[in-house]
């Protein structure tokens, strides 16, 4: 077996599975965004702060070393958030294809074949599939073929 094989899916689930899951799964991919920005941002206080130190330009270093330990601290709090909030996700049997489009897949049976259920944040229902080797682009309305 070579290390490019897919991991076999978690959960597989139905449209109307997917569609209950929905409720729980929306403050996730909001948490997952807002703390996705957040660690964005944190970066950027980082690399502000990393410049300052090694510019040295009469920065106070006492001051800047504790900014840097209270800023890397904050961002691993904010990483350790965002993987709680996605293992609650993927527990879902959701998978999270972009946080900022808030793109999630589900697995799911299409008659013989399995596919994805595709949802997007602010679609207020699952409408659109598509197959496992397409993404976002290869969505079709769901009225095309079997539901299962």
């Amino acid at each position: 077996m070579t290390d490019d094989a897919p991991d076999p899916p978690q959960k597989i689930v139905t449209l109307d599975e997917a569609s209950a899951l929905l409720p729980h799964v929306i403050p996730l991919v909001k948490q997952l965004r807002s703390l996705q920005q957040s660690i964005v941002e944190t970066n950027k206080q980082l690399e502000g702060v990393i410049e300052k130190l090694s510019a040295g330009n009469g920065y106070p270093i006492q001051a800047l070393k504790e900014e840097l330990e209270s800023l890397t601290k904050h961002q691993l709090q904010l990483i350790e958030a965002f993987q709680s909030a996605l293992m609650q996700l993927q527990d879902f049997g959701a998978l999270l294809k972009d946080v900022e489009q808030g793109l999630v897949d589900f697995y799911w049976m299409r008659g013989e074949e399995l596919a994805f259920l595709c949802w997007r944040l602010g679609e207020k229902r699952i409408g659109f599939w598509h197959g496992l080797d397409e993404g976002f682009t290869g969505r079709q309305p769901l009225n095309k073929g079997p539901r299962a």
